[in-house]
């Protein structure tokens, strides 16, 4: 009959068995689904070398951490030869049980908190909107064009003193558009455009090129 496994805590071994033994960890290899670490134990009658497996699905799993296998396998050397063996196996199987017991020694204690009772929602906070002051109505700019001799239509010549001559295109109690013989288009607020009107309504046109030119059927000049 097979003998049966021998499970041991695996937690540090008594510290007297340090003076006579000496444990080494020499390497690991990937074997027939098992990761093997190879150990070397050293008596004072000579040394002998031991490998110990762990089942790769065990890693997979989580059961074990790989950073772990090398203690894991140490541990349990250790308490197999602090167990008085005659001689040690030349492979030994590092199994659940094994594993259950690394996790319960080398896992902390968790800590136990006071339980109080939960204190209730705080509403969220709503900042509270601020009357704001009316604000002060500020003056209507008057709609008369302060420079303009006659109120502008459209097909007008008139002459701006930054841009030169122009034609207005487009004109209403917001904006007035005129477009420059040098600038091309360019959009004025109405109450504040100050030009000097050289032509009747009407009396000038925009050309498909984009030129300004007097109509064929224009009343002529504005005397001035």
């Amino acid at each position: 009959m097979p003998a049966q496994p021998l499970h041991l805590p695996l937690v540090p071994p008594p510290a007297s068995l340090g003076s006579l033994v000496r444990v080494e960890y020499l390497d690991f290899q990937n074997v027939a689904g098992y990761r093997e670490f190879l150990f070397r134990v050293y008596r004072p009658d000579g040394w002998t070398e031991c490998r110990l497996r762990i089942a790769i699905a065990a890693f997979d799993a989580g059961r074990v951490r790989l950073q772990d296998g090398p203690d894991v396998c140490y541990q349990k050397l250790l308490w197999t030869v602090a167990a008085g063996e005659p001689a040690i196996p030349n492979t030994i199987t590092i199994d659940d049980v094994d594993l259950a017991s690394y996790r319960e020694a080398h896992t902390p204690a968790s800590k136990h908190r006071s339980w109080s009772p939960a204190s209730p929602a705080k509403p969220p906070f709503v900042p509270r909107a601020r009357p704001r002051a009316p604000s002060p109505r500020l003056p209507v700019a008057p709609l008369v064009t302060p420079g303009a001799r006659a109120a502008l239509e459209e097909g007008q010549r008139v002459s701006h003193a930054v841009y030169g001559v122009g034609v207005t295109t487009s004109s209403s109690r917001g904006r007035t558009v005129v477009r420059f013989d040098q600038d091309g288009p360019k959009t004025f607020v109405t109450s504040l455009l100050e030009v000097d009107v050289l032509s009747a309504p009407h009396t000038w046109e925009t050309g498909p090129r984009g030129i300004n030119r007097p109509c064929p059927t224009g009343a002529g000049l504005v005397s001035r």
